[in-house]
């Protein structure tokens, strides 16, 4: 992917701890996680497939589905990083405050599912990550 991180990721990413998660978290791919044991999905994302390339309008190739697990693992290493289930298989998960499904869908890393409709909008019009 050859844009920038959004402020907001970004700040997340200098946030990031080093080498260990802060809670006991095992990353999958990009939308689903092992946490405290329990095996969850993200709330309100789909992510492509941890092998997943994907083809911008230039024609050009990029590793999504490693770009989203990536991303996803970068941010459960902040020592903020904490979930709480949302419905059962789903997890609402927050670093530093912020909702980390939806910082996903407004980076264009991942499509929405529940809530966050409207920001995957936002990203598609942006051209941004999926949507490039």
């Amino acid at each position: 992917m050859n844009r920038l991180l959004s402020s907001s990721m970004a700040i997340l990413a200098l946030c990031a701890a080093s080498a260990s998660l802060a809670a006991d978290v095992t990353i999958i791919d990009g939308d689903t996680i092992v946490y405290e044991g329990k095996q969850a999905e993200i709330w309100g994302v789909i992510a492509p497939s941890k092998g997943e390339t994907c083809v911008t309008s230039s024609n050009e190739k990029w590793p999504c589905g490693e770009r989203a697990f990536a991303q996803l693992s970068e941010v459960a290493a902040d020592e903020t990083f904490a979930c709480d289930e949302k419905e059962p298989g789903f997890l609402l998960c927050r670093a530093g405050g912020l909702d980390v499904g939806l910082l996903m869908v407004k980076e264009g890393l991942v499509r929405a599912r529940q809530d966050y409709h409207d920001v995957e909008a936002r990203a598609r019009e942006a051209k941004i990550g999926l949507w490039q």
